[in-house]
């Protein structure tokens, strides 16, 4: 299974460990990032006014609601500020569905 790689450490993020925040100010999104959990004590985690835990967004329901978000914020006129991080966190987020899916049609 693919592995989370922590966008502030470089180190790997175990999927109950880890973390998905980002900043909604007023019209926009910006600085997504996969961390490892504040309460970890690693210092990884920045200070973002949004955040999913990691283990959810592994979910099918989770990443479908998460995607959700996205685009009904982009409905209401949003603006993402720095795309890559955010396709950055979407790369690992897909690469880990994707494996999952391959494990069950291989069932």
């Amino acid at each position: 299974m693919a592995k989370f790689i922590c966008d502030t450490c470089g180190k790997e993020v175990q999927v109950i460990d880890g973390v998905v925040s980002w900043t909604r100010e007023e019209q926009e999104l910006r600085n997504f990032k996969l961390t490892h959990k504040e309460s970890l004590g690693t210092g990884c985690q920045p200070d973002n006014n949004r955040y999913r835990e990691l283990y959810t967004l592994t979910l099918a329901s989770g990443f479908m609601e998460f995607v959700q978000y996205l685009l009904e914020r982009w409905a209401d006129g949003l603006v993402l500020r720095d795309p890559e991080t955010l396709r950055s966190v979407m790369r690992q987020l897909n690469l880990h569905m994707h494996e999952k899916l391959l494990m069950l049609v291989e069932e």
